[in-house]
């Protein structure tokens, strides 16, 4: 599982309130983010999001998990940073 690619799934997912919408500002399709994020929640062990409605809602565990989450996509975006300027050199 890519879980820096989970995690972006998510979190876009969950700041859109839509997975159609999330999986379009990730730039994925939306089956590919719905297939990432189930692959998270089976890896962790919980749901993420409550769809029971019409939107994806946030579980307890989801709003646990998210700035985690937040936190890992900042610290890959830095990385990817860092290798970048350092190629560069």
């Amino acid at each position: 599982m890519d879980l820096v690619g989970a995690c972006n799934a998510f979190v876009h997912v969950s700041d859109r309130g839509s997975f159609t919408h999330g999986a379009a500002a990730a730039h994925i399709p939306q089956p590919v983010a719905s297939r990432r994020i189930a692959a998270l929640e089976k890896h962790l062990g919980a749901p993420l999001f409550d769809r029971t409605g019409r939107h994806p809602t946030l579980t307890q565990f989801g709003h646990a998990v998210l700035p985690t989450a937040r936190r890992l996509i900042d610290l890959a975006h830095t990385c990817h940073l860092y290798t970048t300027d350092a190629a560069d050199e």
